[in-house]
């Protein structure tokens, strides 16, 4: 008996220490999470500024401010993929422009200029794809550095992409980070969108590791 109740003890000292471990740590732990996806890589000049396909018009914004401050003499946007509801909507005008006509249309309203703008004809569906093309493009003009930037959550997947894509050319890429009203380090955990955008940023990590076909944005 009296074995048993110091096994008793012991597992409730133990869920004691959990109970309390998880209520001081949860919030830096939590942090933490979100802190770990998060790339912001200080600015150097660079031949071209990439603005990765998606969250428009924050990135677009960014990248534009870059280009003002002479970071580079370029910006490059993507073919994004379009669905085909998408497409009927363009069809009917109700939308009239595509995804990468919106990105231009953003980027001159800007202020970077039209002749500044580099259009990749290539359809892309997700950022693997896409940074392959944005490689390729890259090599052909004799590229040695670029600037990326999309949403905060999604700068670290960006990263290791292009540490891939790029490990034989060795083209560098800096990483910056567009702010998102959809995602704060400090408190994605209040916001279903921000969980939401966590968990798909580490589900598409695992997946680059795992080596699965990309299959996510």
């Amino acid at each position: 008996m009296p074995r048993r109740r110091r096994l008793l003890r012991g597992v409730l000292v133990a869920a004691l220490l959990v109970v309390v471990s998880a209520a001081i740590f949860h919030r830096p732990l939590l942090r933490f999470a979100g802190a770990v996806l998060v790339v912001n890589d200080p600015p150097q000049h660079a031949d071209a500024i990439v603005v990765v396909a998606g969250g428009t018009p924050s990135r677009e914004a960014v990248a534009a401010d870059l280009f003002r401050q002479g970071w580079a003499p370029r910006v490059v946007v993507s073919r994004p993929y379009m669905a085909p509801e998408m497409r009927e909507l363009n069809t009917l005008g109700v939308r009239p422009l595509d995804l990468q006509g919106e990105a231009r249309l953003t980027l001159e309203k800007y202020g970077v200029p039209s002749d500044r703008i580099v259009s990749l004809a290539v359809t892309v569906m997700t950022t693997e794809p896409e940074l392959a093309v944005v490689h390729a493009w890259a090599r052909a003009a004799g590229d040695r550095r670029l600037i990326f930037v999309t949403s905060s959550a999604h700068t670290r997947r960006v990263q290791l992409i292009w540490s891939r894509e790029s490990r034989r050319s060795h083209i560098e890429g800096l990483i910056v980070a567009a702010p998102s009203s959809d995602f704060a380090v400090d408190n994605w955990w209040h916001r279903r969108r921000a969980a939401e955008a966590l968990l798909h940023e580490y589900l598409g990590l695992l997946a680059i590791y795992l080596g699965i076909s990309p299959l996510m944005h």
